[in-house]
C-alpha cells in the first residue's frame, strides 16, 4: 500500500507542475518528495535482495573503525573503500539500518540534485525514478551504487570541463569501492566518438574486436585486469550469455530504443544532452547483448538515460509538429520501457516459492518499527534465484 500511495503521489505532483505548469510550492513538494523516498528506503526493515546479503554481512564480519583490522576482507568479498564506510557507520550507531539510512539521503540527495540541475521537469523524473530504478539503487547494488552517484555529480561535470585529472583522480579512488568502475576509465576516450557513419564502423569493429578476444582468449581478461578481484569478476561476467531471441529483445530495448531517442533529439535541438556519453554507452551494450554479464555497466548511464528520456517525452509535447498526437506519442514511447520494468518485476519464482515474483522482494514493506519477519521467503528467493541464475551460466558455457 505504501508504495501505491507514494506513487499516486509523485503521479499528481508529475501532472501538475510538469504536465500542466500549474504554479505553486515547487521547492516544498521537491524536499518532502526527496524525504520520503529517503525514508521509505532507510527505514526499510530486510527488503530487497541484495540487502539481505548486505545487512548479514554487517551484522557478522564489520567491526568499528578501532577495530578495523580484524575485518576479515577476502573473507567479506568487499572492497576496502565500502568496508571503511561500513566500519566508520557502526563506529557510530552499531546497527544495520543505521547505514541504510545514510547511505538513503546520500543516494537520493545526489540523484534529486542531479534530476533538478538536468531537466526542468524534475517530478517527471522522481516518478519515473520510483519505477524504473528506485528498488534497485537503494535495495540491490548497495556498493555500485556510491560509484554512480559520484560519477553523476562530480566525474561528468569534471568529463564536461575535460578535467581530466580530476576525472581519473576519482576515477582510481572509486576502484576502491566497487571493481566496476573500471569502465569508467574507458569512456573519455570513447566519448570523442560520434554516432556517424565512420562512428558506427568503429564501434562495429572494437565490439567485434571485444567479443572475440573473450571467445578465443578468455584467459586475457586476468591479464588486463588490475586485480585478481578484478580478473575474478570479469571473467564472471564474460561467462553470462543470452540466446538469439534475448540478444534480439536487448538490441531492440537497449540499442534501437536509445537510438531513436538520440535522433529525435537530434532533429529538434542543436546541442543535446550527455553528448559526451552517448558512444560509450552504445559500446557497452554492444558488449552487453552477447555476455549478460556486462549488464551491470549500464548502471552509469542509468540517471542519464532516465533525464535524457523525460527531456524527450517533453520535447515531444512541446514540438508544434506532434500537435493533435502528443498524448498518443509520449504514451508510446512509454509502452516500451514500462513492459519492460514490469516484465523485470514479474519474473516468476513460483517454483522457489509458491505465488512469489520478483516484486515480492519489495513487497510487501517492513520497516525497523514492526520488523516484520518477511524476509525468510524473500532469503529462500534470493539464493536460490541466484543460484539457478549461475548454474544456467556454466551450462551455457559447456
Amino acid at each position: 500500500m505504501i508504495y501505491l500511495l507514494v506513487f499516486i503521489y509523485l503521479f499528481l505532483l508529475s501532472i501538475f507542475f510538469d504536465f500542466f505548469k500549474v504554479k505553486g510550492p515547487r521547492n516544498f513538494f521537491y524536499y518532502l518528495s526527496m524525504i520520503i523516498l529517503i525514508l521509505i528506503a532507510g527505514l526499510r526493515w530486510r527488503v530487497g535482495g541484495d540487502s539481505l546479503i548486505y545487512q548479514d554481512k554487517f551484522e557478522t564480519f564489520i567491526f568499528p573503525i578501532f577495530q578495523f583490522t580484524k575485518i576479515k576482507f577476502l573473507e567479506i568479498g568487499w572492497e576496502p573503500g565500502y568496508l571503511l564506510v561500513n566500519s566508520l557507520s557502526k563506529s557510530i550507531v552499531p546497527e544495520f539500518w543505521f547505514f541504510q539510512l545514510l547511505q538513503s539521503i546520500f543516494i537520493n540527495t545526489i540523484l534529486f540534485r542531479f534530476f533538478k540541475r538536468y531537466t526542468p521537469y524534475y517530478f517527471t523524473a522522481i516518478l519515473l525514478y520510483g519505477i524504473f530504478y528506485y528498488f534497485y539503487f537503494n535495495m540491490e547494488i548497495l556498493r555500485e551504487i556510491i560509484p554512480i552517484c559520484i560519477f553523476i555529480n562530480w566525474m561528468y561535470p569534471a568529463l564536461e570541463k575535460k578535467d581530466y585529472k580530476k576525472y581519473y583522480l576519482l576515477n582510481v579512488i572509486l576502484l576502491f569501492f566497487h571493481i566496476s568502475t573500471v569502465v569508467l576509465l574507458l569512456i573519455p576516450f570513447f566519448g570523442r566518438f560520434k554516432l556517424n557513419r565512420k562512428g558506427f564502423i568503429i564501434l562495429g569493429c572494437i565490439s567485434i574486436g571485444f567479443i572475440s578476444i573473450f571467445i578465443l582468449f578468455p584467459g586475457v581478461v586476468s591479464t588486463i585486469a588490475l586485480t585478481d578481484r578484478m580478473a575474478s569478476k570479469l571473467d564472471i561476467y564474460s561467462k553470462y550469455s543470452f540466446s538469439i531471441n534475448g540478444m534480439i529483445y536487448l538490441f531492440l530495448v537497449f540499442g534501437c530504443f536509445p537510438y531513436f531517442l538520440v535522433q529525435l533529439n537530434k532533429k529538434y535541438y542543436k546541442d543535446i544532452y550527455f553528448e559526451k556519453l552517448i558512444y560509450p554507452y552504445f559500446f557497452i551494450v554492444a558488449i552487453y547483448i552477447a555476455y549478460s554479464g556486462f549488464g551491470r555497466f549500464i548502471n552509469y548511464f542509468g540517471p542519464f538515460m532516465l533525464v535524457f528520456f523525460v527531456n524527450t517525452i517533453y520535447l515531444v509535447m512541446n514540438v508544434k509538429k506532434f500537435v493533435g498526437i502528443r498524448v498518443v506519442s509520449v504514451i508510446l514511447l512509454l509502452i516500451g520501457p514500462l513492459l519492460y520494468k514490469y516484465q523485470y518485476y514479474s519474473i516468476s519464482y513460483d517454483y522457489i516459492v509458491k505465488g512469489s515474483t520478483k516484486f515480492n522482494m519489495y513487497y510487501p514493506y517492513s520497516s525497523i518499527f514492526n520488523k516484520e519477519d518477511y524476509y525468510e521467503y524473500r532469503l529462500i528467493i534470493y539464493t536460490q534465484s541466484m543460484s539457478d541464475a549461475y548454474n544456467n551460466s556454466q551450462k551455457r558455457e559447456k
